[in-house]
This record gives C-alpha cells, structure tokens and sequence, in this order.
C-alpha cells in the first residue's frame, strides 16, 4: 500500500483528534442545551400555572361557566406560533375544564395531562405529539399548562446545526490556510529535492538544490547537495581510472598488420568501459604468426583484469616456442591457478605458417569460428577441448588444415551471435554468415565494419549486453580475383563437417 504524503499525514494528525473533540463538545453541549431549553419551557410553563391558579380560586365561587371563559380568554392570548400546541386545563375535585380557543380540549389531552404530572420529567406522549407540562395546585384545584416539546427540540436541533455549519467553515478556511503553509513550508521544498535526487539517480551528478524553507529541511537540502558533489567527484575519479584502464587496453591490442604476408582487420567493441574480450597476433618468426581471440565470463573491471592476465600467460607460452597445444595447456593450468573459482574464458588460438601454407588451431570451447577458402567454400573451426578455468588437467586437441593465398580466417566472440533485437530474437551464426555471403569480394576492413554495423542495427539503438570482437585474417596474395568472379552465383561452400547456411 502506498504511503500517503506528508501533507495528508499531517492534516489527519492534526484535524482527527481536533474533530473527535469538537465532535465530543457538540454532542455535550447539544445534551447540555436541550436539557436547558426544557427545563426554562417548563419553569415557564409553571409559572403560567402558578398564575392561573389564584384566578381560577377567585372566579370559583362565580362558577364553571366564568372559569371556562377564563381559560378560553388566556389561550386564546397565545399565538401558536410563538407556543405551540399551548393548551390549559383545570380540575376542580372531580370536575375538569380545558380551554377550548384552539380546540385541543378532549379526554385524550386530559389524560395525557395527568400522566404529565405523574412523570419526573413533566412529559409525556399524546398521539405522535410530546407534550411538556407546567403544573400549579392548590387544594383539589390543579392547573395545567401545556405545550409541544417539538418546537423546542428543533430549536435546539437548529442550533447545532448552525454550529456545525460555522466550524465547518472554519476547518474549511483553517484546512485551506494548513494546506497552503504546508504546501509552501514541506510540500514544494520537498518536491525540489525529489527532484535533485531523481536527477542524481539518472546519472546527472553534481546538482544542487537550494531549500530554507525550515531548519530541518535546509539540513536535508545541504546534505544532499554533499551527497551530489561527493558522488561526481567519485564519478569522475572513476571516469578517469577506467579511462586509464581503456587505454591500457587499447594500447596492447595489436597493430593492423603486424607480420608481412597477413592482412588483419578488427572490430573491438567492450559493452561497459573496459571488456572481457581480448584479441592478440604475436608474431613467431618469420614465416609463422599466432592470431588468437579470447572472452572472459563477465565484462567489466573484473573481465578486464582477466584478459590482461590471459594476455601474460599467452605471451609467456609463446616464448617458451610451444605448440598451439602446448600453449593452450599451459594457459589453462596458469589461469585455474590464478583465477577465483568461477572465473572462465573461452578462446581460441590459431597458428598460421606462412610457408607451408597451413594453420593449426586449439580452441578451447570458443565461438565456432571460420576459414572461408577462395575455391572451397567455408570451413568450421570447432571447440577442441574445455574452456578455460574448470580443470587443470583438461585435455585439448589441434587441428591442422591448408591455408593459401586469398583465403580468410573469420574469428568473433559470442557477443556476435548472442547480439539481441529489442523484441528478442538473436542475430546469430546464420545472420553472420549471410553476411559472409554477401560480403565475399569485399575488403576484410570493409566486411568487420559492415558486421560490426549490421549488429548495431540489428539493436535498433538497445545497449549491447555483451562485449563484441571481430577479427578478419587475409593471407596475403593474389586472391585470383578473375577467378573468384566466375563464382559469384554460386553461394560459398561449407568444408567438411560444417552446415549449409
């Protein structure tokens, strides 16, 4: 359940108590009124009895007939707007006389009389009518004034809600006067520093926000102003250290084509500042060069620092003049040893002679990767062995295969084939393949940048979720271009062992 403002928190602390209190004096002072207002119609209406009575006494020796037209004379005096239902009636021992100006007198009212003055309160019911009563007696002679309770009762009743009406306007004018403070005292200031922390919460480090509107919220304000100031210097601290750590990355990657006889193009596109991609061609001697491409689980600092170490290890093991096979195991047991359980990497490595016109490769659970031969077509370069990191004792297998002038070696990380669209689907081996397709005569540099830009519009616009490289290996020569066009109908072939696409 969602919390309410503090507006409306406030506003109910503060006006349910004082409305249960004013509720509590109202119903006591309604109880206390209406108990007041009957009692004064009472008193005065035996005061009107008690001077009756003495006129009754003297007019009785003179007879009925006098007292009747007294009686008749005094209610007729009444007006009912001023007392309602007003009746009076007599008893003389066993004789009784009612006025008759307002035709009220019967046995009914007589009774109802009576009962009256039999009760405490002096009330009584006739009908749907409550009476009230005022009583004077003297002797066997009794008087008895009489009147409607209801006009009294909503009297009382108007009153209340006359009350009720002005301090509902006054809760009104002091609700709207409460409001308009808190709007401008907690509300608004308030409203501003979400904002400020909105904004630092979308990366706009180093706001600041100006409130003093109270104490308290002026020490919020200035502790949040710290806090934005504080987190953009840590931000930019941090910038510039993984900027540092770009470069770092960037310097060792090697140059386009470091060895005579290799062309190599590549695209190296990190998802985060630094990656867990590496891709590397070391230079052997003179007539062999090894290309490799490696991913890290992960990409970040953590991935990064990974494929420094990978870096290293491979470095090491290509000066101690291993073979493919040699080296892979010997990365391998170097990378379980210095790596935290958990911490993997895929790669592959291939080495290139340039003389005998041949590569041999490990890969070492790697992105399927590809030699598209000038005349026969694509071949797979599958997983030979474990990934890097689980065991050392892990055991791989090489592969040896022609290469000659004009061929290409195409070798990518998962981030290529794993590349998602904004609805779900992947781009794939088939997309990179078609791509391969299409791009068979162009220039490797022209085909890893359109790669590279069918992935990014494959995105439309989403960020990667994975570190991407691509590198294209042209053993250099001539690709027998006259011959290659006499095939542009066909599509490339698949090697042995590899799927048509």
């Amino acid at each position: 359940m969602a919390a309410l403002p503090l507006r409306t928190q406030l506003l109910v602390v503060i006006n349910v108590p004082l409305a249960v209190l004013v509720t509590a004096f109202l119903i006591y002072g309604f109880r206390r009124e209406m108990g007041d207002r009957i009692r004064d119609k009472q008193i005065a209406l035996e005061e009107e009895a008690k001077t009756i009575l003495p006129a009754v006494l003297q007019l009785r020796p003179r007879g009925t007939s006098a007292i009747q037209a007294y009686l008749d004379s005094v209610c007729a005096q009444m007006r009912n707007a001023d007392s309602p239902g007003h009746h009076i009636a007599v008893s003389l021992s066993d004789l009784v006389l009612q006025a008759k100006s307002h035709h009220r007198a019967s046995q009914a009212m007589f009774e109802a009389l009576r009962r009256a003055a039999d009760s405490p309160s002096a009330r009584t019911r006739l009908h749907d009518r409550e009476l009230i009563v005022g009583i004077s007696h003297s002797g066997d002679a009794v008087v008895f004034v009489s009147e409607d309770l209801a006009p009294v009762l909503d009297a009382a009743w108007s009153d209340l809600t006359r009350r009720i009406a002005g301090l509902l306007i006054l809760a009104a004018i002091a609700g709207g006067m409460l409001n308009f403070v808190l709007l401008r005292v907690v509300t608004a200031p308030l409203g501003r520093l979400v904002a400020a922390v909105r904004q630092i919460a979308m990366g706009k480090l180093g706001v600041q926000t100006d409130v003093a509107s109270s104490a308290e919220l002026k020490f919020l304000s200035e502790e949040v102003n710290a806090m934005s100031k504080a987190l953009a210097e840590s931000d930019r601290y941090r910038a510039f250290q993984m900027a540092k750590a770009r470069q770092i990355q960037q310097h060792v990657l090697p140059p386009g084509s470091p060895v005579e006889g290799l062309k190599v193009s590549s695209v190296f596109s990190p998802a985060d500042e630094v990656g867990g991609d590496y891709y590397d061609v070391i230079p052997r001697d003179e007539r062999r060069v090894l290309v490799c491409v490696a991913d890290v689980t992960g990409h970040g600092v953590a991935a990064a620092m990974s494929t420094m170490l990978l870096r290293a290890l491979l470095h090491t093991a290509a000066e101690l003049e291993q073979s493919p096979l040699e080296m892979v195991e010997f990365v391998n047991r170097r990378f379980v040893e210095a790596t935290l359980p958990g911490d993997f990497a895929s790669l592959i490595l291939v080495e290139i002679d340039l003389a005998d016109q041949h590569l041999e490769y490990v890969s070492a659970g790697h992105e399927t990767c590809f030699l598209i031969r000038q005349e026969d077509g694509l071949c797979e370069l599958e997983s030979t062995g474990l990934i890097l990191g689980v065991d050392k004792a892990a055991e791989y297998e090489s592969r040896r295969m022609p290469c000659r002038p004009g061929d290409r070696l195409l070798l990518v990380t998962d981030g290529v084939t794993e590349t998602q669209s904004h609805d779900g689907p992947l781009f794939g081996r088939r997309g990179m393949l078609e791509l391969v397709q299409e791009s068979y005569h162009a220039s490797i540099d022209s085909f890893a940048e359109r790669l590279n830009r069918a992935l990014v519009e494959f995105r439309r616009g989403a960020a990667p979720h994975d570190d991407v490289t691509i590198v294209m290996v042209e053993i250099a020569g001539n690709r027998a271009r006259e011959s290659a066009r006499s095939h542009t109908s066909r599509d490339i072939g698949v090697g042995s062992g590899g799927p048509d696409f």
